[in-house]
């Protein structure tokens, strides 16, 4: 039942990014609406490839979910945490030196911390990855 309902949560996400897309492409912000219908679109690429490698890997009679990518994960998403949280401290401290010289769309802003926030994980699980 839980497996039927996250489905079901998943294609609803992706039903509404699309129409959310396709609403900015037809309001004129077609830079917004394309990103926003290729993200649903390779999400579902992704969720869909990673589902076949554990079926892949179940077939074979292995164990996908074992503990050491449990641990790469957690290990990646601390660090990442702990590298954002010094990040954003330095960029305030900067902010709060050079005030209002710095004006800043907090849109953006919040769009160009997430792709950081994103990166840095993924750059740290890899790291973590090749050295655990």
């Amino acid at each position: 039942m839980i497996d039927k309902t996250r489905k079901t949560m998943f294609r609803i996400t992706i039903t509404i990014l699309t129409i959310l897309g396709i609403w900015q492409i037809y309001q004129g912000e077609t830079g917004f609406g394309v990103g926003l219908i290729s993200a649903a679109v390779g999400v579902s690429a992704g969720k869909k490839i990673r589902q076949s490698k554990i079926r892949e890997l179940q077939a074979k009679g292995l164990n996908p979910f074992d503990e050491r990518v449990s641990f790469i994960a957690n290990k990646a998403a601390m660090a990442t945490w702990k590298t954002i949280v010094l990040l954003m401290a330095v960029f305030i401290l900067l902010g709060s030196v050079f005030g209002p010289q710095i004006s800043v769309n907090p849109y953006n802003f919040l769009g160009f911390w997430l792709a950081i926030v994103v990166i840095v994980y993924y750059g740290y699980y890899y790291y973590y990855s090749r050295t655990c």
